[in-house]
């Protein structure tokens, strides 16, 4: 049974119909990806869901008990107390529980003589600790914590008042608290977009292993592609449902596509074919079956045209002059604020036409690093270098070089005066801005909309050194494709900060990892380094595992090699490899029978009064729980890696 379903809804504003006729349903567990261009009604869809919005036609169906949880900045947050405290606070029912179980032990206790009593009351003991168990009494101090840490909150952080976080750590601690409460259905609308790339990554394998249903609003490809398996798409007042994530959804749609056009094809050109034949035989001998195949006609029910192709910025870069070779030179450089250092002893150079990427976690140096580039700032030490003939072009987070008194028109027109007027609209037209648009003032434009002109303006000062920060920020997938068009076809010199992936994977071929330990250069995509990543992940596991073996007999045995020898045996190095591959999976059995134990020991702690008396002892007992749960499924993953070897 879905939890909710969309009966043909119909919503307005005013007279501006945003949805229509829209009949959909999310089932209990269904990740799904709710994607489309800005202002095609992704957050009145939402809205819809929660309550705060009514149909203006068509209707909403509920399960009864449904438990609906919403992301939204204005959620309520207790200012005095802790980040713990609030992370904790998000599990009612085990506090409840928790409440129950203190009442039930005081009651034990007067009990005490009664023996008919007491074994009712113990009875009653019994079950709400088999309760307080199931719904994770025993680790859910630890869940808190791994969840903050998660989202980037140090252990430094968590006893810190609410009241003096930051507007992005609020939000982060917002969404802590709606991914640890018991909601069956989250609604949440861009999540990664105050996360840096390492609490992004954290939160994918977090969403991916939740049981609840999700329905996830986000322009962010890569994070669409790990975290959902259904994609729902509003384009012209509708939607359309997907199978699978982001990637093999729109591998359907461009199907679907393809088979509509097909039909539409075919139908033009019966169509095509029957108007012939009536225009040849209306006044002839087959009249009358030429006014058959007209009633045919108008009887006929009509294919629209699909369209193949959607209004998108359509960005080039026109001739510019070339630069030297060696484009940038970071030598030891530094940069510092009073006793905080954000990076040193940086050491790069960037030749010609080199794609780079800047990663890393927020607040680590990146836009720092950009700023210095563009001379916006200095280094605390070292130098840094632009080569012969480079003309930097520099993108900003906050669009400083946009003038918000001016219109769209005339920002653009700054930049060329001389250009005429239809050749400035035509410019702003491939980026969206179409008849008043261009009249529009600049600071009453949308986040997305004033992006779209920094860009244009950008396009069209022909930098042969682009220096971009966070360009995808509140653009829409259809804005950022184009904008990856546009910088695919690029040939001047490339750096990005970014935190978009996917737009990383497709436009860089080298980073640079701001990391807590300095700055490090990595030659290849973030797909690439990924994957490097986690090689390196479940190497440490198998040396972790791995033990020093030695072949009985082998030393001082010369016996029984020459003996091997002297039967003609022929060496094959693959018996040797199958050989200590055998060990291996012998290895990581035992390995996993004694983490199994120590974890079956565990939970027997758990149980334990003497450890549910104690708050300390049930965090400490519980970490090691969670920690050894954690450490059974690396074991059991490089297992099946060792037995998927064995097999082939």
């Amino acid at each position: 049974m879905p939890l909710l379903s969309f009966h043909k809804v119909t919503k307005y504003y005013g007279a501006q119909c945003v949805l229509q006729g829209i009949s959909w349903g999310i089932d209990p567990g269904q990740h799904v990806g709710l994607i489309g261009s800005n202002g095609t009604g992704k957050t009145t869809m939402l809205q819809l869901i929660t309550g705060d919005l009514s149909p203006d036609e068509g209707e909403i169906s509920r399960r009864r008990d449904l438990r609906t949880g919403y992301l939204t900045q204005d959620a309520h947050l207790t200012a005095t107390n802790s980040v713990l405290d609030e992370a904790l606070s998000s599990f009612e029912r085990i506090h409840a529980l928790e409440k129950q179980l203190r009442e039930a032990e005081a009651a034990l206790e007067k009990a005490k003589g009664d023996a008919e009593e007491t074994e009712r009351r113990l009875g009653q003991y019994g079950r709400l600790t088999e309760a307080f168990e199931q719904a994770g009494g025993y680790t859910y101090a630890h869940r808190a914590k791994t969840v903050l840490h998660g989202l980037g909150f140090k252990e430094e952080d968590l006893p810190l008042p609410v009241n003096v976080l930051s507007g992005g750590q609020k939000t982060r601690l917002r969404l802590g608290k709606l991914l640890l409460g018991d909601a069956d259905l989250l609604l949440l609308d861009e999540p990664e977009s105050h996360l840096d790339v390492a609490a992004t990554e954290w939160l994918e394998e977090y969403i991916t292993d939740h049981p609840a249903a999700i329905l996830l609003v986000s322009h962010d490809r890569y994070f669409l592609d790990r975290t959902v398996n259904r994609i729902a798409e509003l384009e012209d007042l509708g939607l359309q449902n997907f199978p699978g994530n982001y990637t093999r959804a729109m591998e359907v749609k461009a199907e679907r596509l393809k088979s509509q056009q097909r039909a539409y094809d075919q139908q033009q050109a019966f169509i095509k074919e029957r108007e012939e034949f009536i225009r040849r035989t209306i006044e002839g001998v087959k009249t009358k079956q030429a006014q058959g195949r007209r009633s045919h006609l108008a009887r006929l029910n009509r294919l629209e045209k699909p369209r193949t192709k959607h209004r998108s910025a359509s960005l080039n870069f026109g001739a510019m002059r070339r630069s030297g070779r060696d484009v940038l030179a970071l030598d030891n450089v530094s940069k510092s604020y009073g006793t905080r250092t954000l990076f040193s002893e940086l050491h790069f150079t960037q030749h010609l036409g080199d794609r780079v990427g800047l990663i890393g976690y927020n607040g680590a140096g990146k836009t720092t690093l950009l700023r210095m580039i563009v001379g916006q700032e200095t280094p605390s030490s070292g130098t840094i270098r632009l080569g012969t003939g480079v003309d930097i072009g520099y993108y900003d987070q906050e669009r400083a070089s946009l003038t918000g008194e001016r219109s769209v028109l005339n920002e653009l027109w700054s930049v060329r005066p001389g250009m005429n007027e239809g050749t400035v609209r035509n410019l702003l037209g491939r980026f969206l801005f179409r008849g008043d648009d261009v009249f529009k003032q600049v600071n009453l434009l949308s986040g997305g909309e004033q992006g779209r002109l920094a860009l244009a303006k950008l396009i069209l000062e022909e930098p042969n050194f682009l220096v971009l920060d966070e360009p995808t920020n509140h653009l829409d997938i259809l804005s950022r494709q184009a904008l990856e068009q546009a910088l695919a076809d690029y040939p001047g010199t490339l750096m990005v900060a970014s935190h978009d992936r996917y737009f990383l994977d497709q436009m860089v071929s080298a980073l640079l990892i701001f990391e807590q330990d300095g700055v490090r250069h990595w030659e290849g995509t973030y797909s690439e380094y990924r994957a490097f990543n986690e090689e390196q992940r479940l190497a440490a596991v198998r040396a972790k595992e791995k033990k020093p073996r030695r072949r009985a007999g082998a030393a001082g045995d010369g016996a029984g090699t020459a003996g091997g020898s002297a039967a003609g045996t022929a060496y094959d190095p693959r018996k040797k490899e199958r050989r200590e591959q055998r060990m291996m999976a012998e290895a990581l059995e035992a390995a996993i029978r004694k983490k199994e134990a120590e974890i079956a020991r565990l939970e027997g702690d758990l149980g334990e009064e003497g450890t549910f008396s104690d708050r300390e002892q049930v965090e400490r007992v519980g970490s090691a729980y969670m920690r050894a749960r954690q450490e059974l499924e690396d074991l059991y993953l490089e297992w099946e890696v060792v037995a998927m070897e064995l097999e082939d």
